[in-house]
């Protein structure tokens, strides 16, 4: 008992750290409810193995910490310890709204290192949760939360970039994998990402889907299927003029000279100085008899 009470102490003091000289400006009734939250908080946290909202000593911390806004409702030390200890019980949805009634009261976590874990851990939860359902609007709103409040969260970046792409809005998305490779340069997955991002950005997400459909498929040897994407890009998107020199590249190695010249030739007109599209151009020729 004497070792869980000195536990108690330490993180009553811990929690505490900061706030102290900010309670002292409160009315005594509200510095009163808002230290008996705390020492709830972290009889709380000393306590239970795992930690929920509906347990005993979070209940009584809710309670002492919702009594010390109503005490003081324009003080933030009281908004922010209800954001605080709705974070550290895991009760996610409420411990959102805490974070943002305290951000609109004028509080900031800039330099509050432990409110921006805190935020992110909610907010990934939160973001993950509205990913899963379907609502991915909802997880891009949570996520680009985390990216203005928590600047170096990776994974923010990471999940904003991906809703981004997955909903076709590829150049939107570029800030976001850039971010993450000014974060981890050596992060390979954003490289791959930014690259699709800015050739969807450029020829469209579906002329794009078709033409690496197309790649993948010519990889594999399955010539015919590759033909028939690159075909299909250069329809979604006729200015595409990778899409026509890969058609072209395709019906070269088939013997198709005369196709293959007809599609060179468009990827020259698109990109005069490509020195590749005019020499295969003029091998087609040559070999296509004319």
């Amino acid at each position: 008992m004497a070792r869980l009470q000195s536990i108690v102490l330490v993180l009553v003091g811990t929690l505490t750290l900061g706030l102290g000289v900010a309670q002292a400006s409160l009315p005594q009734a509200a510095s009163e409810a808002l230290a008996s939250a705390e020492q709830y908080m972290a009889e709380a946290l000393a306590t239970y193995p795992r930690q929920y909202p509906d347990r005993p000593l979070w209940q009584r911390a809710f309670a002492e910490g919702r009594r010390a806004v109503s005490l003081a409702p324009d003080a933030l030390e009281p908004a922010r310890f209800l954001a605080e200890a709705y974070s550290r019980s895991n009760w996610y949805g409420p411990a959102w709204n805490a974070w943002r009634d305290y951000l609109r009261r004028g509080g900031t976590v800039a330099r509050d290192r432990e409110a921006q874990a805190l935020i992110a851990d909610v907010g990934h939860e939160l973001g993950y949760g509205a990913y899963s359902r379907g609502d991915l609007e909802l997880a891009l709103e949570y996520y680009r939360t985390i990216t203005d409040l928590v600047p170096d969260d990776v994974n923010a970046h990471v999940w904003s970039g991906r809703i981004l792409i997955e909903t076709e809005r590829p150049e939107q998305s570029i800030p976001s994998w850039q971010r993450v490779l000014e974060l981890d340069p050596a992060d390979e997955r954003a490289a791959y990402f930014l690259e699709l991002a800015r050739e969807q950005a450029t020829w469209g997400p579906a002329a794009v889907t078709a033409f690496r459909e197309g790649v993948a498929r010519y990889e594999d040897g399955r010539l015919s299927e590759a033909a028939e994407r690159f075909a299909r890009a250069t329809t979604i998107n006729p200015e595409y003029h990778q899409a026509w020199a890969w058609l072209g590249r395709v019906a070269f190695e088939r013997g198709q000279y005369a196709d293959a010249r007809r599609h060179y030739t468009r990827a020259a007109e698109l990109e005069p100085g490509n020195e590749t599209y005019a020499f295969f151009r003029a091998e087609a020729t040559r070999r296509a008899g004319s």
